[in-house]
């Protein structure tokens, strides 16, 4: 019994041993480059919020019977709540002959997600050159952007020095909403 108590004696001072290298491992120093503060986000695009658009519905069939205006309406949210957001409105838009939004709205920051104020484009077919007066189908466009648009794209991303030297692209955004709009001629002609 004595010569198995010698043999337990060295294994268990073997054991212990290793598991003292093992542990170790985290003891190991590290290098001393900390980080100079916290890396900037990078842009989110913004979004529309479907379910409080106006009209919900997403094609107009008889516009110019029993109501003569109409208000399209967008609410929008942004994770990057100090990004300037702009809604720009297009009605019936020709790609073959560009041309800019027939209105743009800005939409001040909140210091929340959901912007307060709608992006609105309203149309009364009773008005001088309303887009929409002339009788049959018409597109009407929201697009929401937290960036300039040139010809309905963002301008070219923005290029963000990091501290390595490297330069990463941080991209602006735009995203859209439409409604389809049928002009009849009724009460408003």
């Amino acid at each position: 019994m004595r010569q198995s108590r010698g043999i337990l004696q060295p294994l268990m001072a073997a054991l212990v041993l290793a598991a003292i290298a093992t542990g170790s491992g985290c003891l190991i120093p590290q290098d001393e480059a900390l980080l100079e503060g916290v890396p900037r986000f990078r842009n989110r695009p913004p979004r529309i919020v479907e379910e409080q658009v106006e009209p919900s519905e997403r094609i107009l069939r008889t516009f110019g019977v029993g109501s003569c205006t109409q208000d399209f309406g967008v609410v929008v949210e942004d994770l990057d709540v100090d990004d300037q957001i702009i809604v720009e409105w297009y009605v019936d838009y020709n790609p073959a002959a560009p041309k800019g939004p027939d209105l743009q709205v800005a939409l001040a920051a909140t210091g929340q997600p959901r912007r307060d104020s709608r992006g609105t484009l309203h149309v009364d077919l009773r008005t001088a050159n309303s887009p929409l007066a002339p009788p049959g189908i018409h597109l009407v466009e929201a697009l929401v952007t937290d960036r300039h648009l040139i010809n309905r794209q963002p301008a070219p991303p923005d290029e963000v020095l990091l501290p390595d030297g490297g330069v990463v692209k941080d991209p602006g955004f735009v995203t859209s909403y439409a409604w389809v709009v049928n002009t009849v001629a009724g009460d408003c002609q």
